[in-house]
């Protein structure tokens, strides 16, 4: 009996099938390959939940784009819970769309907002300007950042081998100079996802070893082979979610640029080790990870329908203890995120010491990975860089991360275009040339034009930012603008009241020195010298060849400024904050010509103003936010020789786009107090419903006798529009009052944005 059980033992590892397939006493391995299919590879999460559940081992894995995301989380001990939750969160959907945390806003080193929608770059090669086109759809800084955050301690955990990961693990990207597949089976983990998911046009491709890399779905969806060839498994669990493309249509690009890059892939296992667990989604477009639930539901239910197979070819076990503890002893060798210095390349050697600096200023040794993001988005906001990708690499001897940076410079120029379009005559046009200079200190050179009926204006400036201790920035513009407020009378409820036919002319000069308060505030201090010319004429009734009054105001003006911008959007925003804080000293002469006068009429002006605005937006549930409006404007009283002169450089209360495009006769004030609430339904993610009411109460209030009334009745303001915020710019349909003007209701369409160039003399 003896000799019969040491037969029986020694015999054991090549009795290795049975006419049911694998006994339960082998050691048999299973690897699970994983499909790319862009949100379609959220099914593979209910795949692995259904298979963990039912004790089905998983002993490698291996996958393409979204199917490589999946794989490699997994890889690094993330369970399918904790996928769902990342991917259904709202920071996985912030990532999708590439916008910047508005924590990591930098409003502090932007420069004046625009009417800018659409622009282009260009650069300077071989003394030729050359256009650079955008190769990606969504930015990539946050989602690389993500990455870095994901991925960074599994790397250093496994010290770059993905086989000494909790499972072991390959991915496929796409060598497109060597028509083929490239797989990564080591290196940075982070780096090699991202670079399997780099989908052409939507993500910007990543560099590994010198080689462009692009989505790994374009030579190899379904990287069986990998898995065969590098592990020899058992067997092979198959996870497919998508299917070879359709043919091209002639009205879809995306399909044509689909069928032009990528070759078919075989979705097939041999039926003697290979098991497929598939579904097709015809309805499931590339981003639509918002079905979350839905896709993994649909992989958990595929993976259960096919356990009985399963378990005739896998019949050892798994337990969900056992599984616990595998993650367990891995992520005991993952290390906090703790940075030190940081290695700058792809630049100029200036360029490299200036993001160096940027990126290590205020630290003495370490910083976390928050202070890394907060001083990676501050290089972003300078528009220093067309590209930024970061990894960070593990010093096991000093116990702390080395984040390295490539960088590619931003192009010399750009083209911006903008304006606005809309149903009544406050149509406008932009067109705006950016120049930046990038040594040791960054100075950035801007020209831009509004052109139109009521408003047309020329700028001409620069701004140089520079990187010290106590960093500062200087900044400069000449500024010509027009205003017609007569030509903004067109309204579909009265076509036949007009203005008084009024002209306002703005040239000045002015200089500020600023500092970064915060993140997203500033504070400017500087002077302005200029010239204010306001043409009009007294009747509603006159003539092209009438003689008009004129009014000359050449002026000097100090003022100090702190401004804070944390708006979501910067026409009609329902999230985020602005203050603006500014005091301000005026010294002039006024120079006032009448048609009834044969001569001119001067007199100084002098006089000191403060003002206080308060625009903020709070979230009260999903569907529901609300807006709380202040605004408080004191200054000396001064009286020009008439009243549309006096009316014209009185402060103004025109809180809304549409109202900055009126005089407000009834609005001005030398001294007022306004309050306002803006009540918002958000009806999708990019559309709301907006209404705004406002109430102002001048201290006193000019009358065309000049004379003042002293606490009148408060005038009102309020205005109702539907906007959907669109990728170019808002589309609005509106409805607008205002009480005692010379009309009360307007209705209008806009598209586009109505900004306009700060005036000289600012209150």
């Amino acid at each position: 009996m003896k000799r019969f059980i040491t037969i029986l033992f020694l015999l054991s590892p090549v009795l290795t099938v049975s006419a049911g397939g694998i006994t339960p006493g082998d050691s048999i391995k299973v690897g699970l390959v994983m499909s790319g299919g862009g949100a379609k590879g959220l099914f593979h999460i209910g795949v692995l939940k259904a298979l963990e559940e039912n004790d089905i081992p998983v002993d490698y894995v291996a996958g393409t784009s979204m199917g490589a995301i999946v794989a490699g989380m997994y890889a690094m001990g993330y369970t399918p819970d904790e996928m769902i939750d990342y991917f259904s969160s709202k920071s996985f959907d912030d990532l999708l769309k590439g916008t910047v945390p508005v924590k990591y806003r930098f409003f502090s080193q932007e420069m004046d907002e625009t009417s800018e929608m659409l622009y282009i770059n260009f650069d300077l090669k071989h003394k030729e300007l050359k256009p650079v086109l955008p190769t990606n759809l969504i930015s990539p800084y946050r989602m690389d950042l993500e990455f870095i955050r994901l991925t960074s301690a599994a790397t250093a955990a496994c010290k770059n081998s993905f086989d000494s990961l909790m499972i072991p693990f390959r991915c496929v990207a796409s060598d497109i100079s060597a028509h083929k597949p490239y797989v990564m089976r080591n290196g940075n983990l982070g780096t090699a996802i991202r670079a399997s998911m780099s989908y052409p046009f939507v993500f910007k491709p990543v560099v590994i070893d010198s080689t462009l890399l692009f989505d790994g779905g374009v030579y190899n969806n379904f990287p069986w082979d990998v898995m065969a060839g590098d592990f020899k498994p058992d067997v092979i669990i198959g996870s497919i979610c998508t299917s070879n493309i359709d043919p091209p249509s002639e009205s879809d690009i995306i399909s044509q640029i689909s069928n032009m890059l990528t070759t078919e892939t075989d979705y097939t296992l041999p039926d003697s080790t290979g098991i497929l667990i598939e579904e097709s989604f015809p309805k499931v477009k590339f981003l639509d990870f918002w079905k979350i639930h839905e896709l993994v539901d649909s992989g958990y239910m595929a993976a259960v329908r096919k356990i009985d197979k399963i378990r005739k070819k896998i019949p050892v076990k798994r337990t969900a203890a056992e599984i616990a503890a595998m993650r367990k002893q891995f992520k005991s060798k993952c290390f906090t995120l703790k940075y030190e210095g940081a290695t700058v390349r792809g630049g100029s050697e200036e360029q490299n010491i200036s993001v160096q600096r940027l990126m290590t200023k205020d630290t003495k040794n370490t910083y976390t990975h928050e202070q890394l993001e907060s001083r990676f988005y501050s290089i972003i906001a300078f528009n220093l860089v067309n590209s930024f990708y970061p990894v960070a690499e593990y010093d096991f001897e000093k116990q702390i991360y080395r984040p390295e940076f490539r960088i590619s410079p931003s192009p010399v120029f750009k083209l911006s275009l903008g304006g606005n379009i809309s149903s009544s005559s406050i149509n406008m046009m932009y067109i705006g040339i950016e120049a930046m200079r990038w040594k040791k200190n960054l100075t950035r050179f801007r020209l831009n034009s509004n052109m139109g009926k009521q408003y047309s204006s020329l700028q001409i400036g620069a701004r140089q930012d520079y990187p010290l201790s106590f960093p500062l920035f200087a900044e400069a513009y000449f500024t010509v603008s027009v205003y017609d407020f007569y030509k903004n009378s067109q309204d579909i409820f009265y076509d036949n009241i007009r203005p008084v036919f009024l002209k306002e002319y703005d040239g000045f000069f002015t200089a500020n020195i600023g500092r970064g308060l915060t993140k997203n505030s500033k504070l400017k201090i500087g002077f302005t010298s200029g010239l204010q010319n306001i043409h009009y004429h007294k009747n509603v009734f006159f003539k092209s060849t009438d003689t008009l009054n004129k009014s000359n105001f050449p002026f000097f003006a100090v003022h100090m400024l702190i401004d804070k911008n944390t708006y979501n959007y910067k026409q009609y925003p329902t999230n985020g904050h602005y203050l603006k804080i500014s005091l301000n000293g005026v010294w002039g002469k006024e120079n006032h010509m009448d048609v009834s006068q044969s001569h001119t009429l001067k007199q100084s002006h002098n006089w000191v103003s403060a003002s206080l605005v308060s625009d903020y937006y709070f979230n009260i549930n999903k569907y529901l936010s609300l807006g709380t409006y202040l605004e408080f404007t004191a200054s000396r009283k001064f009286t020009f020789f008439d009243y549309y002169p006096t009316i014209g450089m009185l402060p103004v209360f025109q809180p809304t786009p549409h109202s900055k495009t009126f005089l407000l006769e009834n609005y001005r004030a030398n001294t007022y107090l306004a309050l306002g609430i803006k009540p918002i339904v958000k009806i999708g993610k990019s559309v709301s419903l907006q209404s705004d009411g406002y109430v102002f109460q001048p201290y006193k209030r000019l009358s065309a006798d000049m004379s003042y009334d002293k606490l009148p009745k408060p005038l009102f303001m309020a205005s109702t529009a539907l906007i959907w915020h669109s990728p170019a710019g808002p589309l609005s349909v509106s409805l607008n009052y205002y009480e005692r003007n010379y009309n009360n209701l307007y209705f209008l369409v806009n598209f586009g944005y109505l900004i306009f160039n700060q005036k000289g003399i600012k209150y």
